[in-house]
């Protein structure tokens, strides 16, 4: 007779995750949610935090979680390859990086705003930057959505989950406590450049060949056994060299996706993939403590707000200046109106380090359910909304978004050749230039008003005035360098936007300088944005949004002013050719 033995504790905490993670994800379907809102339910019910009598261990579970983010992030590397990044193009990447910015710089602020730390606040305008590619490409699934939104959406998440890569990178020095003065800064960017170059090197002259001639020599089995354990290595060395698991995870899914080998490696993976990532969402369930929520909830209702109405609002910008119509850029705002897998991802590294608080999870869970409830409504109403917008549109904006689309489609339609381009690259290497020497300025501005504002005080001058006067200073020293920035971006646009017009034939009058004028703004978004993101914890808290409601105010009169030039331009085109069109019928009466 066999004795009776006590089961491993881990198997015992597995069995109850998935079995409860069932039990939920049945419900959920059954009432048509997303299976996510059931793991984070499942989470939830074994968790710590409910009187429930299923309690499952949560350093075994948060292990086990562990493998999700690895698999997961593996998989987003096999989906992410150097030409797909090549291929989303420009218009993917002003959207990406447009909402990315915005979103990060106002998460921050709401954070501070709700009173929370720099730190986790820092990760909190993190955490709603990204959108969920699992989320969306969900929704697409189901309302079959196809053509050039899906394109144009799917693009942008790519150029996103890069982000979110060099967003973990840097949170993980920020959070480490290296990551807010500048030559800690400079070292870790140094490091982390130096860690991508050497592991892509090695990556894609040996490992990417060695893949190649295992899918094509070995058994499945084998194959599946290779990849994993270079996954497995790659986590491994990454966090030994003091980066996330994640990076290291993707940095191997890159390679194998380089292989050409991806797909059958996608096949073998998925199943582990799901089982691993639904064990991952559940350890954030259990992390939810539903006794945060109401003290928190001016937080809940900001943070819901901000990624509803922000995020819908900058990507549909991004996919205006890039020259979308008004309907494909509602749309692709409706699209990425949510956050997800990375957020949760970006929180459990923030608690790994201990700089975020326990009223962080429970906003980001409420959060992702409630948006992730509203992405295929928002979806399916954003046409008629589109519709709605067009026709209350003042006539000169609809000429302007017009004659933008067409110049910008006819720019698109120019083989890209190296040669034509290439009287821009001395501009965009002096717009580098002056953004970093804006950084170093307000860098060593901080670095100033912490040694200066003491003194300044001692000799009775008030705190207040004190830190007006000391960036005062920083800022006359920096506006040099804006002044550089501007002269470089409209360089470049106006470079670019007589390309347009030549490309498309419409060489009226003013529809050049419109065209310029967007670009401009659409330059300037995807340099000014990620800049303040990157800047705001050294900056006063109430200094950049008052800039920012000046900078608006400006950009608004000028958009005025050239969608006035651009009505006048077609007016006194149409009357012209009335006149000419009268001329021609008077002449050829016989009278």
């Amino acid at each position: 007779m066999i004795a009776a033995t006590t089961p491993p504790g881990i198997l015992v905490d597995l069995a109850t995750v998935l079995g409860v993670a069932a039990l939920t994800t049945v419900a959920c379907q059954r009432f048509r949610l997303p299976v996510v809102v059931g793991y984070l339910l499942a989470g939830l019910i074994i968790g710590p935090h409910l009187p429930v009598p299923l309690v499952a261990d949560q350093a075994n579970v948060h292990t086990l979680s562990e493998l999700g983010v690895i698999f997961l992030m593996f998989s987003l590397g096999l989906e992410f390859s150097l030409k797909k990044l090549l291929r989303a193009g420009p218009p993917a990447a002003l959207v990406a990086i447009i909402q990315a910015g915005f979103m990060t710089w106002a998460g921050y602020l709401v954070g501070r705003l709700v009173g929370w730390g720099a730190i986790e606040s820092i990760f909190a305008g993190a955490a709603l930057a990204i959108s969920s590619t699992m989320i969306i490409a969900r929704a697409f699934e189901n309302l079959r959505i196809k053509g050039p939104l899906a394109e144009l959406v799917l693009s942008t998440l790519i150029v996103e989950d890069l982000l979110a890569i060099l967003m973990l990178t840097l949170l993980t020095a920020i959070g480490s406590g290296s990551g807010l003065s500048l030559p800690a800064l400079v070292i870790t960017v140094g490091k982390l450049l130096g860690f991508l170059v050497g592991v892509m090197a090695v990556g894609l002259w040996v490992l990417a060949r060695f893949i190649r001639w295992v899918a094509d020599s070995g058994s499945s089995e084998t194959l599946l056994v290779t990849v994993v354990g270079l996954c497995f290595g790659f986590s491994l060395l990454a966090a030994k060299a003091g980066y996330s698991v994640a990076l290291g995870a993707f940095l191997a899914g890159m390679i194998v996706a380089e292989s050409g080998r991806e797909r059958k490696v996608e096949h073998l993976v998925l199943p582990l993939r799901d089982m691993f990532v639904a064990v991952f969402f559940v350890s954030i369930g259990m992390l939810i403590d539903p006794g945060q929520l109401p003290p928190n909830w001016k937080a809940l209702l900001a943070f819901g707000a901000l990624v509803l109405i922000g995020k819908f609002a900058s990507a549909s910008l991004g996919a205006l200046i890039g020259g979308n119509s008004l309907r494909i850029s509602l749309r692709t705002g409706a699209s990425l109106a949510q956050i997800g897998e990375f957020s949760f991802i970006i929180a459990s590294l923030g608690q790994s380090l201990g700089v975020i608080g326990p009223a962080l999870f429970p906003v980001l869970v409420a959060t992702c359910a409630w948006t992730t409830l509203t992405t295929p409504l928002l979806i399916q109403h954003s046409e008629s909304l589109a519709d709605r917008i067009e026709q209350r549109l003042p006539r000169s904006f609809r000429h302007f978004l017009m004659h933008h689309r067409a110049a910008t489609g006819h720019l698109r339609a120019i083989p890209f050749r190296k040669a034509a381009w290439r009287h821009l690259h001395r501009p965009f290497r002096y717009l580098l230039l002056d953004s970093l020497l804006v950084a170093v300025s307000v860098a060593l501005g901080a670095l100033v008003h912490r040694q200066l504002t003491p003194l300044l005080e001692r000799r009775g001058i008030s705190p207040a005035m004190a830190e007006y006067l000391v960036w005062l200073a920083v800022g006359g020293i920096a506006l040099r360098f804006l002044f550089g920035m501007v002269k470089q971006i409209r360089r470049i646009a106006r470079s670019i936007a007589a390309t347009a017009t030549q490309a498309s034939g419409d060489t009226a009058e003013g529809v050049e300088d419109a065209i310029r004028f967007v670009i401009e703004l659409g330059l300037g978004a995807m340099v000014a944005l990620p800049m303040v993101a990157i800047l705001q914890p050294l900056l006063p808290t109430s200094l950049v949004p008052a800039l920012a409601l000046a900078i608006m105010l400006a950009v608004g009169f000028r958009l005025w002013q050239r969608m006035g030039a651009i009505q006048r331009t077609w007016l006194e085109g149409t009357e012209g050719l009335v006149q000419r069109r009268r001329a021609g019928d008077s002449s050829k009466d016989p009278r």
